[in-house]
C-alpha cells in the first residue's frame, strides 16, 4: 500500500457545487468529502481521498493545512498513505476548493481516515499581536471488501445520509486582519480575527457535491501524474513516452559521467 499521487487542485465551482453558499458569509468550512463514514469499498489502487473548502475565499489568511493518514488491521494498527497538504499559498478563486490526492487500498478489512485541519489565527490576549494555532480531527472509518461497492464520487456526494456534521469544522472568520511583527520563530505577517465560536456555525458537508465533470477531471489529472511518473501507464499520450525514454537516457549519461569523474579523481 502506498501514495500513489498526490494533487491539490482548484476545480471550476459551477460545476462542483451545487448547493447554496455557506450558511454565514463569514464562515468557512473544512470538510471531509470521501470516503463516507461506515460505507464498504471494493480494493482499488486509484482510491480518492477528498476535502473540501466551503467559502475558500476566507482562507487566504489563515494558512490552512490539512495532515492525513489511514489506518488497518484488525485493531486499526498499521499506518500508511501519510499526506501534508500546506494550501498557505492555494489559489482560493473557485468555491468550493477540492483537495485530494489517491491511494492503492487493496488489503481488506476495516480502515480508518484520520485527519487533521490547522489554521491560523490572530492571537490578541497579550500586549502584542500574536499568532494562535488552531486544530481539529477528522475519524472516517470504512471497509475494503471484494465485492463491495466500487468508488463513485459523483454518487457518494449525491448521498446526504452517508455523511455528518462531525465530518467537517466551521471557522467564524470576521472581515478584519492585523500585522503581526517578527519574532524569533516567524517572519512578519497578517493574521485573520476571528469571531466568536458561540453560538458555534453549523457544520454541513453534505452541501458538497461532485459532479461528473469534476469527477472526470479529478481522474485525468490522477492519469496525467502517472504518465509523469517513472512507470507510466501504457495509454499514456506518446510525448509523455518519449519524455520517459528522454529522461532515462539523460540519467544514464549522467550515470556515465559520474562514473568517469570518479575514475579520474
Amino acid at each position: 500500500m502506498h501514495l500513489i499521487s498526490r494533487a491539490v487542485w482548484s476545480l471550476v465551482g459551477s460545476l462542483a457545487y451545487l448547493g447554496a453558499v455557506v450558511n454565514a458569509a463569514g464562515v468557512l468550512e473544512i470538510d471531509v468529502v470521501f470516503p463516507r463514514n461506515n460505507e464498504t469499498y471494493a480494493p482499488t489502487d486509484k482510491f480518492p481521498i477528498v476535502f473540501a473548502l466551503q467559502n475558500a475565499e476566507l482562507a487566504k489568511h489563515l494558512k490552512p493545512f490539512i495532515n492525513s493518514f489511514v489506518r488497518n488491521g484488525s485493531n486499526l494498527e498499521s499506518t500508511f498513505g501519510h499526506s501534508h497538504m500546506d494550501l498557505a499559498y492555494a489559489n482560493y478563486s473557485s468555491e468550493p476548493y477540492f483537495v485530494y490526492h489517491h491511494l492503492n487500498i487493496d488489503t481488506e478489512g476495516p480502515h480508518e481516515l484520520f485527519s487533521t485541519a490547522a489554521w491560523q489565527s490572530c492571537d490578541e490576549s497579550g500586549d502584542q499581536v500574536g499568532i494562535l494555532g488552531n486544530t481539529t480531527n477528522f475519524s472516517v472509518l470504512f471497509t475494503i471488501k471484494r465485492g463491495g461497492q466500487k468508488v463513485d464520487l459523483v454518487a457518494a456526494t449525491a448521498n446526504d445520509k452517508t455523511c455528518s456534521a462531525k465530518d467537517g469544522v466551521a471557522i467564524n472568520v470576521t472581515d478584519q486582519t492585523r500585522e503581526v511583527p517578527a519574532s524569533w520563530d516567524r517572519p512578519a505577517g497578517t493574521c485573520a480575527v476571528l469571531a466568536s465560536s458561540s453560538p458555534t456555525p453549523t457544520v454541513n458537508p453534505c452541501r458538497v457535491k461532485i459532479d461528473t465533470a469534476v469527477a472526470a477531471s479529478m481522474s485525468a489529472s490522477l492519469h496525467a501524474a502517472l504518465c509523469k511518473g517513472p512507470n507510466p501507464p501504457a495509454d499514456c499520450p506518446e510525448e509523455n513516452t518519449v519524455q520517459q525514454l528522454a529522461v532515462a537516457g539523460v540519467a544514464s549519461v549522467a550515470a556515465a559521467f559520474g562514473a568517469i569523474g570518479f575514475l579520474l579523481a
